[in-house]
């Protein structure tokens, strides 16, 4: 994502922004622009305030929560930094130092950001104790860099200062329990069991008092929530007096945001009571104090707005999710228009979600096409996003994406836009444009999403074969899912049934080789990081012994269900390749991933493939994301593929493709 040092920005986003201005005038139109929620502006204008008045704490304050917020976090961290060296007692601003500390090392996958936790969290601690998220964030870098010595050894010094800190106790708590459950044994159970004795000890010693004092309704909430999940009841017992204690400050905010954000998942997924009323969640979720967590209610407002839509359709319902994206042959809208009662709010909540830049704006604006309310409104935003992706503007991709990655997730949206441009000017009746419109992305970025709307479109506008081929042609590029609508274009073509499947087998193979040349076009060329790391077998595997080879290196995490999922798969792989003594397969547990639990599920899968334990933060180096992700490298050590989650139709062939491109090009001559 682009960096935002706004000398230059603020002249193209505020008209006069660089004039003689004074510094209380463009703090005041910031603020502005902030309540107005235009975010991406007040950020140009406290950022041109900073440069103003460098000692103004205000300006750096404001500028890093909007750097924040569109998740410009390294950018963020060093406002904060400069607001600390001015206000060093400023406890919120230690807070959000801290997560952005923290982020701006997971979306760069930069270990140096959760070293500088470490590195600074006594200060922080001392400065800011009231804040939980500090030991949060810091016990999570903590376990990335497979550090939790240091982190308690931090711990065991600040608590030596402040025994009977609450706060603190919990989080001395919460490393205990990360530590037992990476141990041998039931550890982690016992350590649960302690606490709770220890937390009801607390509760009988307190349950009379009317005064008592926040930090400790704190860890009684906190720790029966986190370390005893199954006494929910006894969590929100305590949370309700924490929420009514005069000296709650911020400590109840968490805990309440995430029971809010549980609780409302849980009753849009029907498996909660009916009588949840999803729409007061949302309001109390809207009062959240941080601007990315107002953000997602924002769009959680959005979904309860749209569930109302629905129910307010007569007869059979369709989905949330068929709203949200699903491919229809019907003209748009495909039922009966929504009564000005339930369409009214359903746009106004689709604006606010586009007005406050979340990246669920698409979903925002499908759901609006597929209600056909206020289309040109919809054109005007899809041009509107369409724009600002061409200008690299933040807060539309996901900040993790880096490189080749980012400009091809940047490319896609656009196409995306101009899709839904596309869909809106269906709706407004200027079908030509639309069409156009929709054959210039299917050329452009041939696709199953592409060429599926533009099938559809050619099936509403009567051209049922054309329609066929396009169909066909998005089923080879993987879009199943469309196989109904193809054969409902050769039924209106007079065609039989088992031509889509006669067209489809002629069209895979050479959309087969198309996506064979994409994928391996798509190198990284990066030399990967060495490692010396031990198996479950004692093992030490040393990627240095390995050059020569090509190495398939996986990484994974006991709670990740796709890897488990893959590891059938894996195992079949290696009996494919196992008298194959070029290629080495070996996987790699997360640091989160505890040795106990691994053991139980390679066990019970019957595998026998080197699991090595990551005790040295070595996702952080290869720049891990998600889960499973597996790495290709070629015989002089050099990341040539990375392929991230697990899909099982095609895994074999996909692994033994990029494997063979790997041993033809070493096996191949030199050029003279």
């Amino acid at each position: 994502m682009r960096h935002l040092t706004l000398a230059g920005v603020c002249l193209a986003i505020v008209a006069g922004c660089g004039d003689a201005r004074s510094h209380a005038a463009l703090m005041a139109d910031a603020a502005t622009d902030k309540d107005a929620i235009e975010f991406e502006r007040a950020m140009a204008r406290y950022d041109s305030a900073r440069a103003t008045s460098p000692d103004d704490a205000e300006a750096h304050r404001q500028y890093a929560t909007l750097a924040g917020y569109f998740d410009l976090r390294a950018e963020a961290v060093l406002a904060w930094e400069r607001a600390l060296e001015l206000e060093p007692d400023d406890s919120a601003a230690w807070e959000a130092y801290v997560t952005d500390l923290r982020w701006a090392g997971v979306y760069g996958t930069d270990r140096r950001y959760a070293e500088k936790i470490l590195q600074i969290l006594p200060e922080a601690l001392r400065r800011a104790p009231d804040r939980p998220s500090i030991y949060e964030e810091a016990q999570d870098a903590a376990e990335d860099l497979a550090q939790f010595d240091a982190y308690g050894a931090i711990l065991a010094e600040v608590q030596a200062m402040r025994p009977d800190d609450p706060i603190l106790r919990h989080a001395v708590e919460a490393l205990r329990v990360a530590r037992a459950e990476q141990e041998e044994g039931d550890r982690g159970r016992l350590v649960r069991d302690s606490i709770g004795a220890a937390l009801d000890a607390l509760a009988a010693e307190v349950e009379g008092d009317p005064d008592a004092a926040a930090p400790v309704l704190y860890r009684l909430a906190a720790g029966y929530d986190s370390h005893v999940p199954q006494r929910k009841n006894d969590a929100d017992r305590w949370l309700e007096r924490l929420e009514a204690a005069p000296d709650r400050g911020v400590l109840a905010d968490d805990l309440r945001y995430w029971d809010l954000t549980i609780d409302f998942e849980m009753a849009v997924r029907g498996y909660a009571d009916s009588t949840v009323d999803v729409s007061r969640l949302a309001a109390e979720g809207l009062k959240s104090r941080r601007l990315g967590r107002r953000s997602a209610w924002v769009s959680r407002n959005l979904t309860a707005v749209r569930e109302r839509a629905l129910a307010s359709i007569a007869g059979d319902a369709p989905s949330d999710r068929a709203v949200r994206g699903a491919v229809t042959v019907a003209a748009e809208p495909p039922h009966a228009k929504l009564d000005p009662e339930a369409a009214e709010p359903l746009f106004d909540a689709a604006m606010d979600v586009v007005r406050w830049q979340s990246r669920a704006q698409f979903s925002a604006i499908r759901s609006l096409l597929y209600f056909g309310i206020e289309p040109r409104a919809v054109l005007d935003a899809a041009i509107a996003i369409e724009d600002d992706l061409r200008a690299n503007r933040p807060g539309y991709l996901y900040p993790g994406l880096q490189g080749d990655e980012r400009e091809r997730s940047r490319r896609n949206s656009i196409n995306s836009a101009r899709i839904l441009q596309a869909r809106a000017l269906t709706q407004l009746g200027e079908i030509e444009a639309a069409g156009d419109l929709f054959g210039q992305v299917a050329t452009e970025s041939r696709g199953s999403r592409s060429l599926g709307e533009y099938g559809r479109h050619l099936l509403r506008t009567g051209r049922p074969e054309e329609a066929l081929d396009a169909f066909v042609e998005a089923m080879a590029f993987g879009g199943s899912w469309l196989e109904p609508l193809a054969e409902e274009a050769a039924a209106a073509a007079d065609l039989l049934p088992e031509t889509v499947e006669e067209r489809l087998a002629a069209r895979r193979p050479v959309v087969g080789e198309e996506l064979e040349r994409r994928e391996l076009g798509q190198r990284i060329e990066r030399e990967a990081p060495q490692f010396a790391i031990a198996d479950q077998d004692g093992v030490e595997w040393r990627l240095s012994d390995l050059e020569g080879k090509i190495v398939v290196l996986k990484f994974w995490a006991t709670w990740c269900g796709p890897c488990l999922q893959e590891f059938p798969h894996f195992v079949e792989l290696l009996k494919t390749y196992e008298d194959d003594e070029e290629v080495v397969f070996l996987t790699v547990a997360t640091a989160g991933s505890p040795r106990e639990e691994v053991a139980r599920q390679i066990e019970e899968g019957g595998f026998t493939f080197p699991v090595l334990f990551d005790e040295q933060g070595l996702a952080l180096d290869y720049e891990i994301l998600a889960y499973p992700t597996t790495f290709y490298l070629d015989r002089a050590g050099f990341i040539q593929f990375k392929r991230a989650g697990f899909e099982e139709s095609g895994y074999e062939e996909g692994v033994a493709r990029r494997i063979d491109a790997l041993r033809t090009e070493a096996d191949a001559p030199a050029s003279p």
